[in-house]
């Protein structure tokens, strides 16, 4: 393990365990309630400088923090466990720093960009294709055709009877699979269900295109078709994980989320309003559902325009609109 790798996993024992209700600040402090005192007004923060990170409460006076060397401070590893770091966690990284102890004396002071590393690789079936090889007339190809999604990412088929009848969408992370959903293009009946999924907890579908780039926003919606046709990302459902918000955090961009318009989409809603993230309620027809029928009839671009000049952070109003649904 590099000394990079190293220094990464000790910032990330704090940052992946942040709370949910956390909130990014001008100056760059990540904000939430103190998990050492009984401070309800977001008085506690994290903050990255180079290859330091420092924990400061404003309400307590509690501060920890860390640079460069082989051993992690008590008060560090009691902020981990406190935030939800595993005691395996918390020992297997001071292993590591033990074992690498000579390394931090030459460590150059720049910025650490983390890349998103955190899902594991998995194995395709063994006899897989892709649907834009296939033949024009197969029932595959056309669907996601007439979905318009064929060309927009790289779909698959899988050669074997439980996936026969399914468009697959591969999981990508770091340019790797870690995952894939089969959407039937008609099913039969409904104990046949649309979507078969192959899924790692907390990951978010197209998430690492978005992973140190230039873009300055990014839209939030909940079915993987909507995100491939507005180029966004999906959660695939209704319901945020911390894990999830955690990931769409820490892009560091704009956040418009763009629920389905349905009383399931008042939970995503909810989950947004507390992240402090921006709704959008783009003002579509009664019979346009999501953003992928948004597409279907006003096209892409026209969509997107849509989400991005209808997208609100005030609270009220998101409410408001929310009861509308």
């Amino acid at each position: 393990m590099s000394v990079d790798s190293i220094i990464e996993q000790v910032h990330r024992l704090l940052i992946d365990n942040i709370p949910v209700r956390s909130t990014k600040t001008p100056s760059g402090w990540t904000t939430f309630d103190c998990v050492m005192c009984s401070d309800k007004r977001k008085r506690a923060g994290i903050i990255v400088n180079s290859a330091k990170i420092s924990y400061n409460c404003f309400n307590c006076g509690y501060k920890t923090g860390w640079t460069p060397n082989p051993h992690l401070g008590k008060k560090y590893k009691d902020i981990a466990s406190r935030l939800g770091a595993s005691d395996k966690s918390i020992h297997e990284v001071q292993v590591e720093l033990l074992k690498h102890g000579d390394e931090f004396s030459n460590v150059q002071e720049h910025d650490y960009v983390y890349n998103l590393s955190k899902f594991e690789t998995v194995n395709l079936p063994d006899e897989v294709v892709s649907i834009e090889d296939l033949e024009e007339d197969n029932p595959l190809k056309k669907y996601a055709q007439s979905r318009g999604i064929l060309g927009l990412y790289p779909l698959l088929h899988f050669k074997n009877t439980l996936y026969n009848k399914r468009v697959v969408v591969p999981f990508m992370y770091n340019n790797n699979i870690v995952g894939w959903t089969g959407r039937h293009i008609s099913p039969p009946d409904k104990n046949t269900p649309k979507y078969y999924h192959n899924l790692q907890p907390g990951y978010v579908f197209n998430i690492d295109k978005f992973a140190n780039n230039d873009r300055q926003l990014v839209i939030v919606v909940e079915g993987v078709f909507d995100a491939i046709l507005i180029d966004g990302i999906s959660i695939l459902g209704n319901n945020i994980t911390a894990e999830q918000a955690h990931l769409i955090h820490r892009l560091g961009k704009r956040v418009i989320v763009c629920p389905d318009r349905d009383s399931a989409g008042k939970e995503l809603i909810e989950q947004a309003i507390e992240l402090g993230w921006e709704v959008s309620f783009p003002p579509w027809e009664l019979d346009i559902k999501d953003a992928a029928d948004a597409v279907a009839k006003y096209g892409r671009l026209s969509t997107v325009a849509s989400i991005i000049k209808h997208a609100t952070n005030n609270k009220i109003k998101t409410q408001v609109k929310m009861r509308m649904l």
